[in-house]
């Protein structure tokens, strides 16, 4: 059994949270009031399984040492929300980051004295009710790096290699960050630009698809990764058309958009004359705002 704190009581933590805790790990989600578990616990509902209700403890903030912290809040929420989390009580622990972009490792690895394992994760997955988390894809892909005999990478790779979550690994954690963002860039943009599910998304917008997916594979090459474009276009094609994005959820609930973290990686660092169809979907996603 892990000691585990969660950073972030919303749909990806709270999924993580009833996964964890259904394999026996000692789980407390930390978050701002209500912090997402009733007197009933933590329930999720998933495609072809059975409801699980885990009962894990919750906190406004941490207030003993872990052995891991997991970090699943909006990039948006980031540095309020690790506020919550004492850094003397995760030294020697490892940190787990699942937030949308590339830009948060530096800043925790800056806050926490502790192993900071890269990692991504795809699901769609929503917060129904204070206790109640609903997984509506079919899949819950996670992907760490995982360099060669990193000990504290290696062990975080066990501990959510757990039912319900597919569980890959790369030695390359730039890699890893820009494979999910060349992915999430083309399809939170459509989606939220069209303000539709990716299916009517894909039909509205049918000539960005290519675009969208090679400037951000082509803003992941100038630092190093190497991301087939074509790989990315056929994985938005293939996507349920019901499946909606976080930041259309957030578009539609009428929260703070993820728009800098899924966007701003490709425009800062190819400029807006190289990724004009990034910057025409931002620039529809903000006019109509």
């Amino acid at each position: 059994m892990t000691t585990v704190a969660i950073l972030g009581p919303g749909a990806i933590g709270g999924l993580l949270a009833a996964r964890l805790g259904q394999a026996g790990h000692d789980v407390t989600l930390i978050g701002r009031r209500p912090v997402g578990v009733t007197v009933a616990g933590l329930t999720l509902t998933a495609p072809g399984e059975d409801a699980i209700t885990t009962r894990p403890a919750s906190r406004p903030y941490l207030t003993e040492p872990v052995e891991v912290l997991i970090v699943a809040v909006k990039a948006t929420q980031l540095v309020d929300a690790t506020a919550r989390v004492p850094a003397a009580l995760v030294a020697g622990a490892t940190v787990i980051p699942f937030l949308n972009g590339v830009d948060h490792l530096p800043y925790l690895r800056a806050v926490y004295p502790a192993d900071t394992v890269a990692g991504t994760i795809v699901v769609e997955a929503t917060k129904l009710a204070d206790g109640l988390i609903e997984q509506a894809s079919p899949f819950a892909t996670v992907t760490l790096a995982v360099p060669p005999g990193t000990g504290p990478a290696a062990a975080a790779a066990g501990l959510v290699d757990v039912p319900g979550l597919r569980v890959t690994t790369h030695p390359g954690e730039t890699q890893v960050l820009w494979q999910k963002l060349c992915m999430l860039a083309t399809f939170a943009l459509l989606t939220t630009a069209a303000g539709q599910p990716i299916g009517p998304a894909r039909e509205q917008f049918a000539g960005w698809v290519s675009p969208l997916a090679r400037e951000a594979c082509a803003a992941a090459a100038v630092h190093g990764a190497s991301i087939d474009p074509a790989a990315v276009e056929a994985q938005i094609r293939g996507l349920p058309g019901e499946m909606r994005s976080s930041m259309l959820k957030d578009r539609l609930a009428g929260r703070e958009l993820e728009l800098d973290a899924i966007a701003g990686p490709t425009l800062r660092t190819l400029g807006p004359a190289a990724a004009p169809v990034t910057l025409r979907a931002v620039r529809a996603i903000l006019g109509a705002s």
